[in-house]
């Protein structure tokens, strides 16, 4: 009796795994529940109980059409596996490097769905910091340098629909979808992103994405107060973003014309 408990137990676990990476694969645009019973290969039912169990636990979330995508749970344990990624090794040297030169605060942060997980951060020398993300922290793409440079990966389409999606998240200080979209053009335009005042009242930043492997993506962006990013300041930290990313063998979309 025992023994066939424990299958039970096991199959069921396997189970939820194999709906956890169904959903998954389909972050962040997500999948119905008729659509994720039919790839598990699994009856309506089993695939709601097993899906309910795995919202209850967060790693999953519902959404008010019923929608499942990761949820935060599963986003955090991401990025517990990413501290010990390859990407630190290979990305710590040009990030003190870049903290140096500009003497101003670097981050590194990766795309996870729709948010971007601060990996690393390096202080520079100014004796103002602008700390406006903690290492760990996640904060939903186009809050920020950095998760502007990442938002304008997506298509305007898939811009609109993470707004819909996060927009509590949005509301507090903005930016409003049209603000968000001027935003993501300038970025593509320049080929980084340029903010102020967008996460903290005084600071500005400058963002470059660049691809980790093929699909994945990752970016640096440098803050600093307001008063250190005028004139042409900006540009020139952009273009010693792409001189530090090219030195490591990556290949940023910013030419500096």
């Amino acid at each position: 009796m025992g023994d066939e408990k424990n299958v039970k137990g096991a199959q069921t676990v396997f189970r939820a795994l194999g709906l956890l990476k169904q959903i998954a694969e389909h972050h962040p645009s997500g999948i119905l529940l008729n659509a994720l019973a039919q790839t598990a290969a699994l009856d309506r039912t089993t695939a709601y109980r097993l899906a309910c169990s795995l919202v209850e636990s967060g790693l999953v979330e519902r959404d008010a059409n019923k929608v499942y995508r990761l949820g935060l749970e599963a986003m955090q344990l991401g990025l517990a596996a990413m501290k010990g990624a390859p990407i630190l090794d290979r990305c710590r040297p040009f990030m003190q490097r870049l903290a140096r030169r500009t003497e101003d605060t670097a981050f590194l942060v990766v795309r996870n769905g729709d948010y971007g997980h601060c990996l690393l951060s390096e202080e520079g020398s100014f004796p103002v910091k602008a700390l406006v993300l903690q290492v760990g922290g996640m904060r939903v793409l186009g809050i920020g340098s950095a998760g502007m440079t990442l938002l304008s990966l997506f298509s305007d389409d898939e811009i609109d629909k993470l707004y819909a999606r996060h927009r509590d998240e949005f509301r507090p200080k903005g930016p409003t979808l049209a603000q968000l979209r001027r935003l993501v053009a300038q970025t593509r335009k320049l080929g980084y992103a340029s903010t102020d005042n967008l996460v903290t009242e005084g600071v500005s930043g400058v963002g470059m994405n660049f691809q980790i492997t093929p699909g994945s993506y990752a970016a640096v962006s440098v803050a600093a107060i307001n008063s250190r990013m005028q004139g042409d300041r900006k540009l020139r930290i952009a273009e010693l973003i792409a001189e530090e990313l090219r030195a490591e063998g990556f290949e940023p979309r910013f030419s500096g014309e």
